[in-house]
């Protein structure tokens, strides 16, 4: 029987890697906006109901501007603005699990903000979704494909180098567990 070509062999795990890191950029990007925009709306809404005058209103506003500080933060970090003064100032962002569990911190809060009883029912949704979307892209961080490997792989489909001489897609093509 005759065998199929490197290329086509490896196009079905090189298609679906870039599209799981593609879906996880589209998602933390929008995760990061929805993060921006309820902190913005929570503060306009603090104010205009003159909420900032007691003490709840003053933790609202905090937890807004950390708002505004993560949704910004996840937005840069997929743009690639500051990497470096990121990870120098946030060494744990440099590593898979750290930013996993930035991810997963930053959808719990979000979700969180969703419990209320006081929030609009739209805004409700729009939290649990943004819920949803971190805590996926924290998922796929932990479990997902690397960048790097994806990388590879497209170099590799661009060069038609063998398989043997590209050690992380010769592991990626016979589905091996990887290795941490």
């Amino acid at each position: 029987p005759a065998t199929r070509p490197e290329a086509a062999r490896l196009a079905p795990p090189m298609a679906r890697a870039e599209l799981l890191l593609k879906g996880k950029r589209l998602c933390a990007l929008a995760s990061g906006g929805v993060l921006i925009t309820f902190a913005v709306l929570s503060l306009v809404g603090c104010f205009i109901s003159f909420l900032w005058v007691t003490p709840i209103g003053w933790m609202i506003i905090i937890s807004s501007i950390w708002y505004a500080a993560f949704g910004g933060l996840m937005i840069a970090m997929q743009l690639g603005y500051g990497a470096k003064l990121i990870t120098a100032n946030a060494g744990f962002l440099d590593s898979k699990y750290g930013r996993a569990m930035f991810y997963f911190f930053c959808g719990s809060m979000a979700g969180s903000s969703a419990g209320s009883h006081d929030a609009w029912l739209v805004a409700q949704i729009f939290a649990y979704i943004n819920w949803g979307m971190c805590w996926f892209v924290g998922i796929l961080e932990l479990c997902g494909p690397k960048e790097k490997v994806a990388n590879v792989l497209a170099q590799h489909m661009a060069s038609q180098l063998p398989v043997e001489h590209v050690p992380a897609a010769n592991a990626l093509a016979q589905h091996a567990a990887p290795s941490f």
